[in-house]
């Protein structure tokens, strides 16, 4: 039975990288599964490809990408069906159905690696994302990691902070992570409000009530211009959600 890590790219995906390459763990592979370069965050295929690929290469370790056959997740969302797969906030500020992890990353691992044993990049302060199953293991929960203890590890190993790894219009987002979007990446931040709309034209078309990508229930594009830059960083797109 082969054993992989589900690794995507952020935090606790690269302390894992490190503590394989410390021989502290022991898989056959890294599996990222890439929802597709037009949805990804830049920054974290710019570490994947520019850090982490040439240290596992040096360590003799195997990151694999793998990809949903089709379109790519934004290609999905802007297309003409009814199906809105992110969870986009509604009304009341709850998010609506998630399809966006299970069929762009999780079905498609497990479809490219049937019957393997998984490791999950979830840390201790995020134990309450554990669930019961004998394929899946939490290898930093076993070595009693921190997600802090994570970024100590890989600043150790001469290794660079890794950006959060998300879809850069997930609604996961945190207030920070929006203005930083517009502000490091306008093109993806336009992209992004695009998209919304793009979303709500097809809730129109069904009767469905409109629905939000950012957590005031705002306007994407009011909503980061009207928000001052004294929000504290929120812990809603943390590793654990997308096998980061």
């Amino acid at each position: 039975m082969s054993r992989i890590f589900s690794y995507g790219g952020g935090v606790q995906s690269n302390a894992a990288l490190v503590l394989q390459a410390q021989g502290k763990l022991d898989y056959d592979a890294f599996v990222f599964a890439n929802v597709g370069n037009d949805s990804e965050n830049p920054d974290t295929l710019d570490y994947i490809g520019d850090v982490a690929r040439p240290f596992a290469e040096k360590h003799g370790i195997e990151i694999v990408e793998v990809a949903k056959n089709g379109k790519t997740l934004y290609q999905y969302m802007i297309d003409d069906n009814r199906s809105v797969p992110i969870p986009a906030r509604v009304s009341n500020g709850m998010p609506s159905n998630r399809a966006c992890t299970s069929d762009w990353k999780i079905k498609v691992i497990q479809k490219s690696y049937r019957g393997a044993v998984m490791g999950l990049g979830i840390s201790l302060d995020e134990w309450h994302r554990m669930r019961v199953d004998p394929n899946l293991e939490y290898p930093l929960i076993d070595l009693r990691l921190t997600r802090r203890m994570c970024h100590d590890i890989i600043a150790d190993a001469g290794l660079p902070d890794p950006p959060k790894s998300s879809c850069y219009f997930c609604p996961f987002h945190s207030p920070k992570a929006w203005m930083t979007l517009r502000a490091e990446h306008p093109d993806l931040f336009a992209k992004a409000v695009e998209l919304e709309t793009r979303l709500n034209v097809k809730r129109n078309a069904e009767g469905r009530d409109i629905v939000r990508l950012h957590p005031s229930l705002l306007p994407l594009d009011r909503a980061v211009a009207d928000q001052p830059m004294l929000w504290d960083e929120m812990s809603v797109c943390e590793s654990g959600f997308c096998f980061t």
